[in-house]
C-alpha cells in the first residue's frame, strides 16, 4: 500500500472570487454588503479548518483581487494573485502550475464556501489519499465537486464546473488511476443557490448567530481582512 502524502508535502488551495463578483445568484435573498460579509465568512471558516488539519503543510488562496490577497494574507494563508477573474477550472490549472516549484506531493483543490467545514472532515479526506490517487468529494446534489484531492498535483486536469462529479471520475478512469468517492455531510453543502440558503437553515444549529442572522435578512456586520487578522491573532 502506497504511503499517504507527508505533512509537509500535501497543498491545498482554495480559489475566492473578488467580493463585486461573488455570491451574485443569491442577490433575491441577500444584499450587496450581505453577500459580502458572507464571502468573508465562509472563506475564513475554510482557510481555518485547512490551517487546523495537521496534514495540510500550507494554504493557499487563488484570486484576481489584491482586497482577498491581503485578506487571505492576513489569515496566514499565500495569496496566489491571478492576472483576470477566471473560472475555477482555469483558477486551479494554473495554481498547479505555480506551485510546482514547491514539490507538494498532493494538492487538495476546495471550495471557499463550505459552511459546515470542519478540520475533521478535511482530516477524514486528506487520509483517503492513502489509496487513493484521485479523491473526490461531491456536492450534495452528487453533481458538482465541492473537493478534489489529487496525489500528485497533476494526476488529473482540474474539471469544475457543470457535471463535475463525472467528468473528475472519467478523467481518472481513462488514466487508470486509483479512485475514491468520499461522502461528507461537511463538505456536501456550498453556498452557491437559494435552495442551499434554505438547505443550510435546515441545518443551522451548528451556525452562529451571527450567520444565522445574514441568511435571516438582517443586517450584519462586515467583516473585512483587518478583523479577520485580529481574530485570528
Amino acid at each position: 500500500m502506497p504511503d499517504a502524502p507527508r505533512p509537509d508535502r500535501l497543498w491545498a488551495v482554495v480559489p475566492l472570487k473578488s467580493p463585486q463578483h461573488a455570491k451574485t445568484r443569491l442577490a433575491d435573498q441577500l444584499d450587496a454588503a450581505q453577500r459580502r460579509w458572507l464571502l468573508f465568512e465562509l472563506a475564513t471558516r475554510v482557510i481555518r479548518a485547512l490551517q487546523a488539519t495537521d496534514a495540510v503543510a500550507e494554504v493557499a488562496v487563488a484570486t484576481a483581487s489584491t482586497e482577498i490577497a491581503g485578506f487571505a494574507q492576513s489569515l496566514g494563508a499565500r495569496p496566489i494573485l491571478q492576472s483576470a477573474e477566471t473560472g475555477t477550472a482555469a483558477a486551479f490549472s494554473a495554481v498547479i502550475a505555480q506551485l510546482q516549484a514547491g514539490q507538494p506531493q498532493a494538492l487538495l483543490m476546495i471550495a471557499g464556501d463550505l459552511p459546515l467545514v470542519t478540520p475533521a472532515a478535511i482530516e477524514t479526506l486528506c487520509a483517503a489519499a492513502v489509496d487513493a490517487d484521485v479523491v473526490v468529494v461531491p456536492d450534495r446534489h452528487r453533481i458538482g465537486t465541492n473537493a478534489l484531492l489529487c496525489s500528485p498535483p497533476s494526476a488529473i486536469t482540474p474539471l469544475f464546473g457543470p457535471d463535475s462529479l463525472h467528468r473528475h471520475l472519467a478523467a481518472a478512469r481513462r488514466r487508470e488511476l486509483r479512485t475514491r468517492v468520499l461522502e461528507s455531510d461537511a463538505l456536501s453543502l456550498d453556498l452557491d443557490e437559494p435552495d442551499d440558503l434554505d438547505e443550510l437553515r435546515r441545518r443551522g444549529s451548528d451556525l452562529d448567530d451571527a450567520l444565522r442572522a445574514a441568511l435571516a435578512g438582517a443586517p450584519v456586520p462586515f467583516r473585512g481582512a483587518d478583523e479577520a487578522g485580529r481574530r485570528r491573532r
